[in-house]
């Protein structure tokens, strides 16, 4: 936001501070993603730009910014939630070389999303869920087969919360579509939210804020890397 990496805030955006983290003391992206790939040598790094998510009339978005950083980790696969709701907006994005995620809160109708999903290549759909419940169109809630695969479930109320992850939810999905994958963002503290994810059936988490409040660590993270390959 405006330049600076920050620490989410239940998805209340007016709250949203520069970055406190235990990893580094720089609130600027590439010194950021270097803190955290000193951690562990992540692969997949997700970024929502809020500035384009918040239709900034200053700064629009940090497009440069992120095309920066990719050229400085280019080995990172890079998932952006820039609020895209248009084909134009979109493709420049992809242009980029990123996955682009499309937020359901950012989706106007299911026939504007529906033209995105036609235009983009394999972009990820995220869930969005408020404290006042889902946000977006409400056949991309309850119709799987709008769904991408895999699918991000972004509980906002547990994000930066310090209060565990949204485990109802996934069972929620999972008993809608059982073979599904998902990706749970929000809430998760320490090994113990992640395992107890990955027996709710979840495929993926977002860990940024147990990462910088030290909830993670080098060796919890090799140990959720060794289980899963069964080593």
């Amino acid at each position: 936001m405006h330049g600076m990496v920050v620490q989410a805030i239940q998805g209340q955006r007016n709250r949203y501070l520069p970055l406190q983290s235990q990893l580094t003391a720089s609130h600027q992206l590439i010194d950021v993603v270097a803190a955290i790939l000193q951690v562990y040598p992540f692969d997949c790094v997700y970024i929502a730009d809020l500035n384009a998510i918040m239709r900034d009339a200053v700064v629009p978005d940090h497009r440069a910014l992120i095309a920066h950083a990719m050229q400085a980790f280019p080995e990172i696969t890079w998932w952006i939630d820039p609020g895209v709701s248009k084909a134009s907006e979109a493709l420049a994005w992809q242009a980029l070389g990123v996955k682009l995620v499309l937020a359901s809160e950012a989706q106007t109708s299911l026939a504007d999303y529906q033209a995105l999903q036609d235009t983009l290549t394999t972009p990820v759909l995220s869930l969005d869920y408020f404290a006042d419940g889902f946000h977006g169109p409400a056949a991309l809630d309850t119709s799987p087969k709008h769904w991408t695969q895999p699918t991000i479930l972004m509980s906002l109320p547990q994000v930066g919360a310090q209060r565990g992850p949204n485990l109802p939810l996934i069972k929620q999905k999972l008993y809608q579509r059982p073979e599904h994958s998902f990706y749970a963002a929000g809430g998760v503290r320490h090994l113990e939210d992640i395992e107890a994810l990955r027996q709710h059936g979840a495929q993926g988490v977002l860990i940024a804020s147990a990462l910088h409040h030290g909830g993670l660590n080098s060796q919890s993270l090799a140990a959720i890397a060794h289980k899963k390959t069964g080593n």
